[in-house]
């Protein structure tokens, strides 16, 4: 994730992505029974040239549903409550209105099951760990590839996974942010416990985890489920944050 973010003009499909079908570009254009089984994506960036590259890109890709993208965290708010899209693409920081965090938490609020992933700059800025404290799954760099971009968005589409929060935990100490009270003390954890914590931060994936620790998947994923609730976290993501709260785990 070093260069800047694709213009629509240079996002020309990924030759490793699936080939271009036709998609309906937002909900109120002819939706089509094809359309509709596509993965629908809401956009929401106060810069237009971003909204446009992220969505050539994803349209490109043949297997998403782009609506109409937004500028703002109200637009986005009304967006999501009319359209419930499958994923929403959330920029951070949207001056002079309401931020991406704030609009995630009204997202979340309206639907608990919504699936948000964050849009950060190069250098992640403020707004990270409340951005994910809020409901966030996970983050996307604007300077992502194309074939990182549909990656990530197929992925969180289906759902928040560990191979997500692979480099979160760095990200959120580059953007200098403070990271929000966390909501009680400290527990206690065993060393097993603190063995799968920290592999999760390091985005480590079910099946590998399972593997190290020579234990079933089903066993990882109900131990990931119990870390989860000890650590008053409600996905994956707000567990790299708790980790990072109570100084379980460290960025190197």
């Amino acid at each position: 994730m070093t260069s800047h973010p694709h213009t629509a003009s240079d996002a020309t499909p990924h030759p490793d992505l699936e080939a271009t079908q036709p998609t309906t570009k937002s909900a109120g254009q002819g939706v089509t029974s094809e359309s509709t089984d596509r993965t629908s994506v809401l956009v929401v960036d106060d810069d237009s040239w971003t909204t446009r590259a992220v969505a050539a890109a994803l349209t490109d890709a043949g297997s998403f549903r782009v609506l109409d993208p937004v500028h703002s965290g109200e637009e986005a708010i009304a967006a999501f409550d009319a359209e419930r899209p499958d994923l929403v693409l959330m920029d951070v920081n949207m001056p002079p209105g309401m931020s991406g965090v704030d609009a995630t938490a009204a997202i979340m609020d309206l639907d608990p099951e919504a699936r948000v992933v964050l849009l950060t700059t190069v250098s992640p800025g403020p707004g990270l760990a409340r951005g994910l404290e809020a409901g966030a799954l996970a983050v996307l760099n604007k300077a992502a590839g194309e074939r990182e971009l549909v990656s990530i968005v197929r992925a969180a589409s289906a759902g928040e996974s560990p191979e997500l929060l692979k480099g979160l935990a760095e990200d959120i100490a580059i953007s200098g942010d403070h990271l929000p009270d966390a909501p009680s003390a400290a527990p206690q954890l065993t060393a097993r416990e603190m063995e799968l914590l920290t592999l999760l931060c390091q985005g480590h994936g079910y099946e590998e985890i399972a593997a190290a620790q020579s234990v079933a998947l089903s066993t990882v994923k109900s131990h990931a489920r119990n870390l989860r609730i000890k650590l008053g976290a409600r996905n994956l993501a707000q567990l790299v944050v708790r980790a990072l709260q109570f100084k379980f785990f460290s960025p190197e």
